[in-house]
């Protein structure tokens, strides 16, 4: 479950632990990858360090099946709802050696975003503290009292 949760999460620009356990308790689309589960940040960031040199090589055999079967492009897109005629070509199709000249983009794009992660995860323990979930409630809210030198 968290190999597919960290693989969609990347796929859809989330790299942040933080805000991949925050997805995953409001987004539908989390959710069903998920079952309803709801790992906490910390989980999936231990999850990506441990697991890291398996996950970059499973994530590029990921992409090749999925651009050998036709279901992913390399690249952006944005859809508007323009209705817009296509036709197939054989010369766009992905052929075997040609795969294989991908592969190394292919690496790339996942050491990316396995680099991301590290990057969203370092920035966030740096601003939120590295136990911190960023939403927790304030001390005032929680019933702790002020400090003696501040008025209540």
């Amino acid at each position: 479950m968290m190999t597919a949760l960290l693989l969609y999460a990347y796929t859809q620009g989330v790299y942040s632990s933080r805000r991949i356990a925050r997805a995953c308790e409001d987004r539908p689309d989390f959710l069903a990858v998920t079952a309803s589960s709801k790992p906490d940040f910390r989980t999936i960031s231990e999850f990506r360090k441990r697991h890291l040199k398996a996950l970059s090589g499973l994530f590029v055999q990921v992409l090749k099946l999925c651009a050998e079967a036709g279901l992913v492009t390399f690249g952006h897109v944005a859809l508007d709802g323009t209705k817009i005629k296509a036709n197939a070509s054989k010369h766009k199709a992905m052929s075997y050696a040609r795969m294989q000249k991908a592969e190394a983009a292919l690496a790339a794009e996942v050491a990316s975003w396995l680099k991301s992660a590290e990057a969203a995860d370092r920035r966030d323990d740096a601003s939120l503290g590295a136990g911190q979930r960023g939403d927790e409630l304030p001390d005032l809210l929680l019933g702790q009292t002020a400090a003696p030198d501040q008025d209540p």
